[in-house]
Formats: C-alpha cells, sequence, structure tokens
C-alpha cells in the first residue's frame, strides 16, 4: 500500500514539474488562445444567427487559424472564395442532375479532378482555393442530394458559416496578433545573406578553392524564404507591392550561392592583383555582412555602399589588368569573383528595397509547374469520388455522404504534402483520438450543463488540447483532424439532440473514411517521391541542354530562379531518402555549373567582334558538352587550348578569347565529372 502510494505521489510530482515548465506566455500558446477564443466567437455569432449547423463555422476557425496573421488572412480569403464560387458550382450541378444521384456523382468527380490538378499546379493561397473550390461542391450538396429543391438553403448555409469562421477568426487575429512576419522575412533574409557571403569569404581566404558544395538544407531554406514572402504579402500591404523585388534579391542570393561553390575558379595568391582582390574582398565584403546582420534598415545601405564599392574597385582592377595584357587566368579569375559579388549585391539590394519608399519594377519568374502529379491527382480525385459514392449507391449505406464528404478534402489536400499517406495516417490517428473525448463530452458534460458560456467552457479544455498538438509539427495532421472530428461529432446545432446510437453511426462512417482516404492515396496512382525527384531531375538536365544547345534569352537569374525551385522539390520530395536527395542534389547543382559556364560563353559570343574560327571553336565545344560521351572532356580541354592560342592573332579581342576559353575549360572539367549522368537516359526511362 505504502509503495502504490509512494508511486503516486511520484507521477503527481512529475505532472506538476510538466505543468509548472509550461510557458503559456510564447507565440505557440498566444497562438492556441487565440484560436480557441475565435471558435467561441464564431459558435456565439453563428447561434445568434440562428445558422442550422454552427459547429461549421468553428470548423473554419480550426482549419484556417494560423500562428501567423498573414497566413491567417490569407487562407481565410482563399477559403472564403472557394466556398462562395464552389457553392455556385453545387446550385449548377444539383440543377443538372436532379434526382440522379449516380450522374451527380461522375459529375463531382470530374469537378473536384479539375480543382484537383489546379491546386497542384498551383502556389500557395491559389493552391487553397482551387482545394476548397473543388470539395465545397460535396459539402454544398451533403444532405440536399436526394432532395435537390433544399439545395440553395443548403449552399447558403455553408457560406454563411464559412464566412462567419473566417470573419471570426479575422477579427480576433487583428486585435490579439501582431503582423510580425515582415519581420521574420527581413531576418530570415539577412540571415541567409550572411550565411552565403561567408561562403564567399571562406572561398576567398582558400585562394578560389570552394568552401563546400551547396547542402540541401541550404537550397531548401533559402527558397522557404519565397514561402514567408508569400505570408507577409497577405499581411502587409507595404511588403505586396515590393515582393518583386525581395524575389530578385532571392534569385540573386541562389546564383551568389552557386557562385561560392563553384569549383572552377583557383585564386593565384601568388599573382598580386589577385591577391589584392582577395585581400579587398574580405575586408569590404566582411564589413558588409557584419553591417547586414546587425538588421538595422540605415546600415543596410551602408552595406551596400560597402559592396558596391567591392564591385568598382574589382572592375578597375580587370580594367588595368587588360590594359597592361596581364595573365589571362587573373582576368578571369576576376571575372568570377565579380559575378558572384554582383548578385550577392543584387540580393542586398532586394533586402534594401523592402524599406524603399516606392515600388521597383522587376523580372517575372517561373516557377515549376509539375503537370504529371496534377494529372495523377485530378484522376485519382475522379476514380475515388465517383467509386465510394457509386458503392454507397449500391449498398444502400446510410451515412456514404458522410464518406465522400470527408475523402475530399482529405484526399485533395494530403495529395499536395510531401508525404500524402502519412499525413492521411495522421488524420487516422487524430480522429481515433477525438471519439473519446466527443463522446464524453457530448453525453456527460452538455447535457447537464445550461446557456452557452457553460457550453463553451465544457468544449474549451479540448479544443485547446487540439490546438496546442497543431503547434508540434510532428503532430499538426494528427491535431487537425482531432479538432474537426470532435467539433462535428458533437455537432452542436440550434436544436441539439443527444443521439447515442447517431453518433456512433457517424464516428464509424468518419473512420471509415479517413482510414479510406489512406488506402485511396496508397493504392490509386500512389506517390513515387523517388520517381519524382527523378522527373525533376530530368527537368533540370532538359533545360540545362537546351540552353547548352541555343543559349538562354531572358535573365540569367530567371532560368536559375526556375531550376532552384525544381532542386527544392527534389529535397522536399527525399526528405526520408538523405542519400539518394544528396546524390540528385549534386548531380543537379553540377549540371547546373555546366548550364552556366554555357551561358557565359553564349553571352561573350554575342560580341560581334569575336572572330569566325574561335567561333566556330565555340560552337563545336558547345556541340560536344549537349552531347558528351567518352572522352568529350578531353576534346574540350584541347579546343579550349586551341581558342586561348588564338588570341596572340587577335590582340584586339583578347578578353573575349580569354573568356571562350575559360569557358570551354569549364565545361570541360564539370563532363568529367557530371557526363556520364548529364548524358544518360536510364533515369528518363525510369518515369516513364
Amino acid at each position: 500500500m505504502n509503495m502504490l502510494l509512494l508511486k503516486g505521489r511520484s507521477y503527481a510530482q512529475h505532472a506538476l514539474t510538466a505543468l509548472a515548465s509550461v510557458n503559456v506566455l510564447t507565440p505557440g500558446w498566444a497562438y492556441v488562445f487565440r484560436s480557441a477564443a475565435a471558435a467561441a466567437l464564431a459558435y456565439a455569432v453563428a447561434y445568434s444567427l440562428q445558422l442550422d449547423t454552427p459547429y461549421s463555422a468553428a470548423n473554419s476557425v480550426m482549419l484556417v487559424a494560423s500562428a501567423s496573421q498573414g497566413a491567417t488572412l490569407g487562407k481565410g480569403a482563399s477559403r472564403l472564395a472557394g466556398t462562395v464560387i464552389g457553392g455556385i458550382a453545387a446550385i449548377v450541378l444539383l440543377g443538372l442532375t436532379i434526382q440522379a444521384p449516380a450522374l451527380f456523382l461522375i459529375g463531382y468527380g470530374l469537378w473536384l479532378g479539375m480543382c484537383s490538378a489546379a491546386a497542384t499546379v498551383l502556389r500557395h493561397f491559389r493552391s487553397t482555393t482551387f482545394a476548397v473550390l473543388g470539395y465545397t461542391v460535396g459539402f454544398a450538396a451533403y444532405g440536399v442530394l436526394e432532395n435537390p429543391a433544399h439545395a440553395f438553403n443548403g449552399v447558403a448555409g455553408r457560406i454563411a458559416t464559412v464566412a462567419v469562421g473566417v470573419v471570426c477568426l479575422g477579427v480576433v487575429s487583428a486585435l490579439f496578433s501582431r503582423r510580425a512576419t515582415r519581420e521574420k522575412l527581413e531576418s530570415a533574409i539577412a540571415l541567409e545573406l550572411g550565411k552565403v557571403g561567408r561562403l564567399i569569404l571562406a572561398r576567398t581566404r582558400n585562394g578560389g578553392q570552394p568552401a563546400s558544395q551547396a547542402t540541401p538544407e541550404q537550397i531548401a531554406g533559402l527558397f522557404a524564404i519565397d514561402d514567408l514572402l508569400e505570408v507577409s504579402r497577405a499581411e502587409s500591404p507595404e511588403v505586396a507591392v515590393r515582393a518583386g523585388a525581395v524575389r530578385d534579391g532571392l534569385a540573386a542570393l541562389f546564383g551568389a550561392l552557386l557562385g561560392a561553390t563553384e569549383s572552377s575558379t583557383r585564386l593565384d595568391m601568388e599573382d598580386h592583383t589577385q591577391r589584392a582582390a582577395a585581400e579587398q574582398t574580405v575586408e569590404l565584403l566582411g564589413q558588409a555582412i557584419e553591417l547586414v546582420e546587425s538588421g538595422e534598415g540605415s546600415q543596410l545601405k551602408e552595406a551596400l555602399q560597402k559592396v558596391a564599392q567591392l564591385r568598382r574597385r574589382l572592375n578597375r582592377m580587370v580594367d588595368e589588368t587588360e590594359a597592361k595584357r596581364g595573365s589571362s587566368t587573373a582576368l578571369i579569375n576576376l571575372d568570377r569573383l565579380i559575378e558572384v559579388i554582383s548578385d550577392w549585391e543584387a540580393a542586398l539590394i532586394g533586402l534594401v528595397q523592402l524599406h524603399s519608399p516606392r515600388a521597383h519594377r522587376t523580372a517575372s519568374f517561373r516557377f515549376h509547374r509539375d503537370w504529371h502529379s496534377a494529372v495523377k491527382n485530378g484522376i485519382r480525385a475522379l476514380i475515388f469520388i465517383t467509386l465510394v459514392g457509386e458503392l454507397g449507391l449500391l449498398t444502400g449505406w446510410r451515412d456514404w455522404q458522410t464518406a465522400i464528404l470527408l475523402l475530399a478534402p482529405y484526399g485533395i489536400l494530403m495529395a499536395m504534402t510531401g508525404n500524402p499517406v502519412a499525413g492521411a495516417v495522421s488524420f487516422v490517428k487524430g480522429t481515433a483520438v477525438a471519439i473519446a473525448p466527443a463522446f464524453l463530452c457530448g453525453f456527460f458534460l452538455l447535457p447537464h450543463v445550461q446557456g452557452f458560456p457553460l457550453m463553451i467552457a465544457a468544449m474549451l479544455p479540448f479544443w485547446i488540447a487540439g490546438f496546442y498538438a497543431i503547434t508540434k509539427p510532428s503532430y499538426a495532421f494528427a491535431g487537425m483532424g482531432y479538432l474537426v472530428a470532435f467539433n462535428t461529432l458533437i455537432g452542436e446545432t440550434n436544436l441539439m439532440s443527444y443521439d447515442m446510437p447517431a453518433f456512433f453511426n457517424k464516428a464509424l462512417g468518419w473512420m471509415i473514411a479517413v482510414i479510406a482516404t489512406v488506402y485511396v492515396l496508397k493504392l490509386i496512382l500512389p506517390h513515387d517521391p523517388r520517381r519524382n525527384a527523378r522527373r525533376l531531375s530530368n527537368a533540370i538536365r532538359n533545360d540545362v541542354r537546351q540552353l547548352i544547345s541555343s543559349g538562354y534569352s531572358g535573365s540569367r537569374l530567371v532560368w536559375e530562379h526556375l531550376q532552384h525551385h525544381r532542386l527544392v522539390g527534389i529535397a522536399a520530395n527525399l526528405k526520408a531518402d538523405k542519400e539518394y536527395a544528396s546524390t540528385l542534389l549534386s548531380k543537379g547543382v553540377g549540371v547546373l555549373h555546366l548550364g552556366r559556364s554555357a551561358a557565359r560563353l553564349h553571352l561573350t559570343l554575342q560580341d560581334t567582334e569575336v572572330p569566325t574560327s574561335v567561333r566556330q571553336q565555340a560552337s563545336e565545344a558547345l556541340n560536344e558538352t549537349g552531347n558528351p560521351t567518352q572522352g568529350t572532356g578531353k576534346r574540350l580541354a584541347v579546343i579550349s587550348e586551341v581558342v586561348h592560342a588564338s588570341a596572340d592573332t587577335h590582340p584586339t579581342n583578347r578578353r573575349a578569347i580569354h573568356r571562350i576559353s575559360a569557358c570551354i575549360r569549364d565545361m570541360s572539367g564539370l563532363v568529367e565529372l557530371h557526363g556520364d549522368w548529364f548524358a544518360t537516359n536510364q533515369e528518363t526511362r525510369n518515369v516513364k
């Protein structure tokens, strides 16, 4: 007995210690309390408006709530827009398929498939809009499929509950959260500028040796700022009008990262000019990095002045070296260093322009559109909606509409994640956990309370538990599944009834639907991370091959930004396969360096004064590089030497000829390293 008392006391002490360690003043807890307050407000407004399903308003809060005000506003606007347009589509579809559920299911499957495909190829909040647009038809049609005369009332009720939830959450978020995303954006850009700048410094101090290869974390972390930028745009009109300038800077920063890890340049510290360039870079760039990391707007402009001063000094060194007919190697090395510094400077300009009083014209960037996955997701949506719905009709299952009601949103939303099956399993766990608390609250607590305040007080602890789970990345999907299932299974309405058989029927239908989602994603056109990653690497390789063949007419940074997006996609698909991710990313970055060398060569060939013989040699080198075979690297090295020697017979074009020779020499080394992977079609066959 004493032993049991001691154990009980020990457990109690551990529990008290754990509770005492909880700091409710953190941003995470602020999000929890803010979201719970918004859900309570949504219930209050929905009840006062006498909506049929006030719990749906709270569900909207639970699905839209985010720790960031910008994400909350962006997701809320997308959800509301998708619901309104989807509701109109539901009325039209129900009108065309009056008392023909089977025909409605086919139409709904086609609609959901098209919206799923659109959500896959679009990004950020536009993707959310099309996802909601797709599954809203199912929600609007729920309960009125056999009685289309009530379709308008069902759609109007759905739009009203979503609008109430979104507006209530927006009001609470505006009152009790601050616009902090811009600060995070500026800090993230400054942090990445510092990291890339220190890579450049390390390379310069090491005599031009690259500090390290670009890692998956660096590649993904740099592009993650683009997502932060989108959230900040939704939160701040000032950022929205300057987003293009920031994206220009991010593209330039990726170019600087590639330049800092490029292996072709070797500064010769025995050469006076190159040693002076290294010393100037270490001094001025080091000072600029320290100013950037201070995070103050005035010091950012001072940092920009330091980098501009460094670039001007390096350009002066190039002019002096060329005037003195100095070493061609020195000229090329200085050119490459200037290119890296210019990219870093352009990235810093993007950050500085966040503080600019006016917007600037910027480049138009492209992103990778995964049409293959879009078609797969669209076909999957069509198949599972039609199949499950028709099966429900044939078997006479009473709650078959619940199945498609849940399959549609869970299926379309999980398909857009990096690991759909794992996300769906998390929803299953969250739903399973929600059943017992919903039963306890619905049949043992709520029947014994009277009045709105006590009703909210009874549900509040269960909400807080779910919102807290969402703050933990590994439990986010489970927490969301728990909240929506808990709130819907209780199903507080204006005329509340506590029907235990109906509760268990609904719980069973809910579990069947979420479990079916797992098997739908696993069996119908399943997600294959390796296959997707290989497809992205093929896209990079094909673009590099096209660039080698015909050059690129637009901005180099726009082209590199597109490849950066693909590299991030490879890293995202292979999160659980680090070794293969490292291999593919290494090869991808390698062929990007090859593309950069080819782009430099094409740019130099635009000089009309380049001798015809040199042009012919350069064209031969490009043809060899675009279709590498055994010995291509050695043949390119020979061409480079021939071109370099021709500078003596064309003294007025020495600089251009030396640049062409250096580009061909770079391509020679890169083909030796990556030529086999670049030339092979094995991966292409694997993804067909």
